[in-house]
């Protein structure tokens, strides 16, 4: 009895290995046979590079299969320059689970049929929809968001609110689900809309192990929203073309500002005492905004500055402010900025 227990116990270790070993096998056929998330991202003349690099390397990094279609598959030029050449034509590429729609010049395919056909396609057959940036407009032509919370690229939140009213355009996030259709903000948050992505296709484990893969600052509740900036209210920046004939740029000096207000502060070359250049400029200003559709119109609170209300009824003061530099009587310092004017105070202050 004694040897045959003595026994058994030295087979034991094999018989432990062969169970593992069987096991391990069992589980790598299992995971063998899952199949990768597929993802197809559209490309047109146009699109801008990182609305659908970004994204792409997002969805490689986790592991997923990423191809690229476009109307005819044939190649495209991005706004950068750069060519591509797409894997499919919209009549050859495969099913996936999500299509990206990029933006960038969209002017084109958003009023594309065969487009706008492709993707309400893509929708019917369950893939996820994601836009980046104006993708959002080619998106919205489809008429899949009717009714939805969507956003775009800050920029361009005002536009898409005229276009389409029928949707609750938002400023104050940078992705937005809606279950199985997906919207960014611009240019880098199309990164933040692909790992919140894949957080939904292979989960939120996957997605932040991603982004530490890609050293990608990831805040998924959106801490990050440039929609909000008073940049985006700015009516005007300065350029050479502004100042012809009385003086030329000399470099941007510096950008900055929060939510309630924003600044820039241009180096201007120019022969004129400050106060008269501060005048030849706000001429030059005042004509570009008696033809902006101001909601009211702008209103002269005093010489150089102006108040006026955005398309949320928030009023805001924008002031121009020219001093000479000391080390240098040609060089001036030229300051445009925008501060929101407290609720109540009215135009008036």
């Amino acid at each position: 009895m004694e040897s045959h227990v003595r026994s058994y116990r030295c087979l034991l270790p094999f018989i432990l290995f062969l169970a593992i070993f069987s096991s391990n096998m069992s589980l790598a056929e299992t995971v063998a046979k899952v199949p990768h998330k597929k993802v197809a991202i559209l490309l047109f003349d146009g699109a801008d590079i990182i609305d659908f690099s970004g994204p792409y390397d997002v969805f490689v990094s986790a592991e997923m299969d990423v191809f690229t279609v476009s109307a005819e598959g044939k190649p495209i030029t991005t706004t950068g320059g750069m060519k591509v050449v797409p894997d499919y034509s919209y009549a050859t590429a495969p099913d996936a689970d999500a299509v990206l729609i990029p933006g960038g010049d969209t002017h084109k395919v958003q009023d594309d049929v065969a487009t706008l056909s492709w993707i309400r396609q893509r929708r019917e057959r369950g893939n996820y929809l994601m836009s980046v940036c104006n993708g959002a407009f080619t998106l919205a032509n489809t008429g899949l968001l009717k009714g939805m919370r969507v956003t775009t690229t800050a920029g361009n939140i005002d536009a898409l609110r005229s276009r389409h009213p029928d949707l609750n355009v938002v400023a104050d996030a940078r992705v937005v689900d809606n279950g199985p259709i997906i919207t960014t903000g611009g240019l880098s948050a199309g990164i933040d809309g692909a790992l919140h992505l894949v957080s939904r296709l292979k989960g939120m484990g996957n997605a932040q192990r991603v982004a530490q893969v890609m050293e990608y600052n990831w805040v998924p509740e959106g801490g990050f929203l440039p929609a909000q900036n008073a940049f985006h209210v700015m009516h005007q920046t300065i350029d050479d073309d502004d100042l012809a004939g009385f003086g030329h740029l000399d470099k941007l000096f510096s950008t900055s500002g929060d939510a309630r207000h924003w600044s820039y502060v241009w180096y201007v070359r120019s022969d004129l005492e400050s106060s008269e250049l501060a005048n030849r400029i706000d001429q030059v200003l005042a004509g570009e905004r008696k033809k902006m559709n101001m909601n009211p119109p702008y209103a002269a609170s005093s010489r150089h500055q102006w108040t006026f209300a955005d398309t949320e009824g928030r009023f805001w003061t924008e002031q121009l402010d020219v001093h000479a530099t000391p080390h240098d009587q040609h060089l001036h310092a030229v300051k445009l900025s925008v501060v929101r004017i407290d609720a109540g105070a009215g135009p008036n202050g």
